[in-house]
């Protein structure tokens, strides 16, 4: 704690004094990309600029996914990047949306991102922005309450090229490098990652022997975009190794398995006269994991096995048209798309002395079809209203039923002096991801060809009182998921629909007072409750963050706190994640950077079933990183 008043006490000092580069991070600030692709009306918003992601020295997509308000990062057994709303488990896959520029990160077998994307590197990340409760109409894709949007950098920013090599105090190593440049009506920027990242290693003792539990990984990220005149070609390739960490075995005893995973894209975008903007895309998906356990792995209608291997491949095409119309105070987009989703399986399943062993192979494909359209009326300067309408058909190859999904919302946002109120009412659904629908030898899992979609209510409002430097925000939400899908393990299906809802309420509340562009304190606070009346992550959180700037020092400090909680017969305590990082810019080509995270051994803790001890979702480790511009 005195090294946590230290730099609150520093930053006090700090704050008061100003010089020239104060006045070039107001430039920085003023010509923000974020002012240009925020969209207000698309919900709640919560915006990380490129300023906020540099100082903050964020390496991975998971530095920003644990200081979401309103939502707790966890990893699960497995080693996958996951999240968690307070009082709560994890939340369905096909809830949230990744997106990359105006790409949809989600595989075609999971209906999520986070699968593979969970640990993305950030260092070709311009800015963030986390839309809550959005039915993502505006983005012109499949629907989800909760949408993350990475914007890249652009070559007009970055003239020129980057190396950055970082290393901690686990060994782990990562190095970023990019290179842009402009020519007349031609651009282009290009990005290469390659990382290999220690993690804390843990232990089991089985029948006297001792199991470790490893959740290292390593990988590689590529990114390009290509831009003449209207047209603009992306190409992206990430891939990554994991281990399995705890894995899925009866007793926790992992011996060997890891995750191999990779996608690769190409998106195009065509902006056409009229407002008529045109995408094409390409994904080629592959999900391959492998368990191995000496005790056993138990799964759907098997024996119990000792391996367990498992591939799913996915190709998406999509194809995107939309047109704007503006008058006076009129505006409307009406738009189409068309996405073919391939699925295939393959698996390998084996016990120890062969006495049992199977293989199999499957495919299927969903053709999504959707029309929808947005239209937004300013009342007046001070109100702005809107209402859009989507309509989603599904087409499945064979066996899973067809169905089709509306979608429709409307919004209010009104400014009065100081204060801005935005309100927002959903109808949606949460889709069905295809690898719950689809398994005809329904091994090693069981999937239900006629499961539907569950109906998706939400409501959200929010009050924001802004001026000067304070900006304080009030927000309340509530969604319904009616006909909840459960697992049954009785079931020949294993999921099927219920008739309960489940309903879960959020109140948070946010506070930033800015002293000047470069200096500023960020406060969140929530909570959540289910009408569940249970409690299995914490209910209460709230984190502070601050950002400093001195002559040629940035400082930045993060706390964040999570409630007690019980979870598989285990306790875990209230927690205080401590992480600060400072950066020296040496010239205005060279940098150095530290950043410690976790650094009261305090991080919010994980509990698994069938594990004895609670796991700190975040190591305590320091990172050390050189920056050098050219």
């Amino acid at each position: 704690m005195r090294l946590l008043l230290f730099f609150l006490a520093l930053n006090l000092t700090l704050w008061a004094q100003e010089d020239f580069t104060s006045l070039l991070n107001a430039y920085k600030a003023e010509s923000d990309l974020s002012h240009i692709t925020k969209r207000e009306s698309a919900g709640l918003v919560d915006v990380y600029t490129r300023n906020d992601l540099e100082m903050m020295q964020v390496k991975t997509f998971q530095d920003v996914l644990r200081i979401i308000p309103g939502l707790h990062y966890t990893r699960t057994s497995n080693n996958l990047t996951s999240l968690s709303k307070p009082t709560t488990s994890n939340i369905k896959l096909t809830s949230t949306r990744l997106y990359i520029n105006d790409h949809d990160m989600s595989s075609s077998s999971f209906g999520s991102a986070f699968i593979i994307w969970g640990e993305l590197p950030l260092e070709y990340i311009d800015h963030i922005e986390v839309y809550k409760g959005s039915s993502s109409i505006e983005f012109g894709n499949e629907t989800a309450s909760l949408v993350i949007k990475l914007y890249t950098k652009t070559p007009q920013r970055e003239e020129g090229g980057k190396v950055r090599l970082t290393a901690d105090t686990k060994q782990s190593a990562m190095i970023d490098t990019y290179i842009a440049s402009t020519y007349d009506d031609f651009s282009y920027f290009a990005y290469a990652n390659i990382n290999d990242i220690n993690r804390q290693k843990y232990y089991n003792i089985y029948n006297g022997k001792e199991y470790t539990l490893s959740s290292d990984r390593s990988g590689h990220n590529l990114y390009a975009n290509l831009n003449y005149k209207n047209l603009t070609v992306e190409l992206g390739s990430y891939a990554k190794q994991s281990d399995s960490f705890l894995g899925i075995g009866l007793h926790r005893t992992p011996d060997g398995g890891d995750l191999d995973a990779y996608q690769h894209y190409i998106h195009i975008t065509h902006k056409l006269p009229n407002d008529i903007k045109v995408q094409l895309s390409y994904d080629h998906a592959s999900y391959d994991r492998s368990y191995i356990d000496p005790n056993g792995i138990r799964v759907a209608n098997m024996p119990t096995i000792n391996y367990y291997r498992i591939r799913f491949k996915d190709e998406i095409l999509s194809i995107i048209l939309e047109k704007q119309f503006h008058y006076e105070k009129h505006s409307l987009l009406v738009g189409t798309f068309y996405k073919g989703k391939k699925f295939t399986e393959y698996g390998d399943f084996y016990d120890t002395g062969l006495t049992y062993q199977f293989t199999n192979s499957f495919s299927n494909k969903l053709n999504l079809y959707s029309l929808y359209g947005e239209y937004a009326y300013d009342f007046d300067k001070e109100t702005k209203l809107v209402a859009s309408i989507k309509e989603d058909f599904f087409h499945y190859q064979k066996e899973v039923r067809d169905s089709d999904e509306l979608v429709a919302r409307v919004g209010m946002i009104k400014n009065i002096d100081h204060f801005q109120i935005k309100a927002f009412a959903t109808k949606s659904y949460v889709p069905t991801p295809f690898y719950q629908l689809y398994n005809p030898d329904n091994k090693p899992y069981k999937a239900n060809p006629n499961l539907e979609n569950m109906p998706l209510y939400i409501g959200s409002l929010s009050i924001r009182y802004k001026k000067a430097s304070h900006d304080l925000e009030l927000i309340f939400a509530q969604n319904k998921a009616e006909d909840v899908i459960i697992y049954d393990r009785s079931s020949p299906y294993g999921y099927v629909n219920t008739s309960s809802d489940s309903r879960y309420t959020r109140y948070q509340v946010k506070y930033t007072y800015t002293f000047n562009s470069a200096n500023k304190v960020i406060f969140d606070a929530y909570t959540g409750n289910n009408n569940y009346d249970i409690v299995v992550s914490p209910k209460y959180a709230a984190n502070i963050r601050i950002f400093n700037h001195y002559k040629k020092f940035d400082f930045y400090n993060e706390l964040l706190y999570k409630s007690s909680y019980s979870y598989a017969n285990l306790y875990m305590d209230a927690s205080f994640n401590y992480s600060c990082a400072i950066k020296y810019h040496k010239s205005e080509d060279l940098s150095f950077g530290i950043r410690g995270e976790n650094l009261f051994n305090d991080a919010y803790e994980q509990a698994y079933l069938g594990y004895d001890q609670a796991i700190p979702v975040t190591d305590q480790k320091v990172w050390f990183d050189v920056e050098y511009l050219f």
